[in-house]
């Protein structure tokens, strides 16, 4: 498969730009205990927590989980998700992932790093359901230098 790459911008995460594919796990304006606050809940399914390392710097897949939302809080390194909503995995957003974030249910995703490997924390239901949408070229990024 030649690798032609991708021409997707990098989206610094905000709460507007990330809304379409999920939501940042933040404190609210006002929470009513100033300590603490859930800010997510999933009634119906047990869930797990675990860690995740990335290596790789190309994409050539997304993933998706019809029935689970999934976070991913950055512990090491440096990385991107790509997300794209539940009915167009071929319009790729691309977010610095460094801060954490919580994907809704359906929602395409994958993460590559810019450093040698990025480490997350990620919750989601104890059972997933995971479905792959493959893309006809590898997805990768490349920062370089400004040009003098």
């Amino acid at each position: 498969m030649p690798d032609t790459g991708v021409n997707i911008p990098l989206e610094l995460l905000s709460e507007e730009a990330f809304a379409p594919f999920g939501r940042l796990i933040q404190f609210s304006q006002h929470p009513e205990d100033p300590r603490f606050e859930v800010v997510i809940r999933e009634e119906i399914e047990p869930w797990r927590i675990a860690m995740f390392r990335v290596r790789q710097r190309t994409a050539e897949r997304l993933e998706c989980h019809p029935t689970s939302m999934e976070s991913f809080e950055p512990v090491s390194g440096i990385g991107v998700l790509l997300c794209a909503e539940p009915h167009a995995p071929d319009q790729l957003h691309a977010f610095l992932l460094d801060a954490p974030v919580c994907l809704y249910k359906a929602v395409w995703h994958e993460v590559i790093t810019l450093s040698d490997e990025a480490i997350y924390k990620i919750t989601e239901n104890k059972e997933v359901h995971s479905e792959f949408h493959t893309f006809p070229f590898p997805v990768r990024f490349q920062i370089t230098a400004p040009m003098k």
